[in-house]
């Protein structure tokens, strides 16, 4: 039997690696077993998990990254240990398979992606797809055929910035305190761990090895013995559901937003911005200006040496005594639409002095993006 290691009390890096796969995967088992569109959650090996919906397949990576080694390129999806090699492992088993569900490859990323790399291309939810000469570097680096390459690119999208391993716990959980939020927070934080615990102890299980993945997609093909692996790793809304009990029926709209991965994990910002009023479109608008400016961020301070962590502190500083000036001072009803217009010219007019360092290149749209994320933070509120 191969098996996760159990936890010891030294706090590997191996160890975080995998309790941070446990906890990408909690929001989809709380989708499982409280909104009714995940049917499934398979995790195998040790970064693989397939998760089944009424109408597709996902096949998802899981990659962590040191902050340190940098933005993600499309190289390193190609490298030894790329997510794209254990991709079309899977690919070349699923030949032949077909139940009429769409089948799609999704790499997970810890940190953000490098702006202007080809692998902006795989970035969901806006990135159009691989280009020719990234199927080319991807069956010559991975030694394939074209034909396969372009298959499973054109299946493969790719979703960073996950949370980093040290704040993806206290994230989750004040999520489910958003979901359940009658619910005392030790209550709540029982529930995570007891939802954690089930995740970790599937994880654990006898891997499926060549049998994976058709044994979970036609489990009635499966031997008894075979069969009763996957159970033990199958994670339905029956074994789920009752772990969630304690929080009651909570929040549907806040369930939504808080386990849509298309939502750009801006659910306190989302929230903020539907209190003052805010359109659909100019919701979206502020979730991706959020992610191209956490981006930013990110790269600056991974080439940083030394001082990223003032500099950003007097950016952050600067854009709150702007954009409460702004807030403060707007009559509208609704609020929002105001306050956003009133933000980016006024950010537009004032680029130099708000971003003296050039953190974010002075561009009003990445200060708007940072304010944003201020506003997931709850230092800003949008209205007085």
């Amino acid at each position: 039997m191969t098996a996760v290691p159990e936890p010891d009390e030294t706090g590997t890096d191996t160890f975080i690696r995998y309790r941070y796969q446990a906890e990408v995967t909690f929001p989809l088992c709380l989708r499982c077993a409280m909104a009714g569109d995940v049917l499934s959650v398979t995790p195998e090996r040790l970064e693989d998990l397939l998760v089944e919906e009424p109408m597709c397949w996902r096949f998802i990576q899981i990659k962590t990254r040191n902050a340190g080694l940098g933005p993600w390129l499309y190289g390193d999806l190609l490298g030894d240990g790329g997510a794209l090699r254990s991709i079309v492992r899977t690919h070349a088993a699923l030949e032949g398979f077909d139940d009429g569900r769409q089948l799609a490859y999704e790499i997970h990323l810890e940190g953000a992606a490098k702006r202007g790399d080809d692998i902006e291309y795989l970035l969901l939810p806006r990135g159009t797809g691989a280009t020719a000469d990234m199927v080319t570097r991807c069956a010559e680096r991975l030694k394939i055929g074209e034909d396969i390459a372009g298959a499973v690119l054109a299946r493969t999208r790719v979703r960073d910035q996950r949370p980093p391993r040290a704040h993806i716990r206290d994230g989750n959980i004040r999520d489910l305190q958003r979901f359940a939020g009658a619910v005392l927070p030790a209550v709540t934080e029982a529930v995570y761990d007891a939802v954690i615990a089930l995740i970790e102890s599937a994880m654990r299980g006898e891997l499926l090895a060549e049998s994976w993945p058709q044994c979970v997609m036609d489990p009635g093909s499966a031997e008894e013995e075979l069969a009763a692996k996957v159970a033990a790793k199958r994670l339905v809304a029956e074994r789920l559901a009752p772990l969630f009990e304690p929080l009651g029926a909570g929040n549907q709209a806040v369930l939504a937003l808080i386990t849509d991965p298309d939502q750009l994990s801006a659910s306190e910002l989302e929230r903020k911005l539907v209190a003052a009023g805010a359109s659909q479109s100019l919701r979206d608008n502020a979730k991706q200006l959020r992610a191209n400016a956490s981006r930013a961020v990110f790269e600056y301070s991974a080439g940083s040496v030394a001082g990223a962590s003032d500099a950003l502190t007097d950016v952050d500083l600067r854009l709150l005594v702007a954009a409460d000036a702004v807030a403060n001072t707007t009559e509208a009803d609704p609020m929002a639409d105001a306050v956003w217009k009133g933000v980016l010219d006024d950010f537009t007019a004032k680029r130099n002095t708000l971003d003296p360092n050039r953190l974010l290149a002075r561009d009003p749209m990445l200060l708007a993006g940072r304010l944003c994320e201020l506003s997931d933070l709850c230092r800003f509120a949008w209205t007085p």
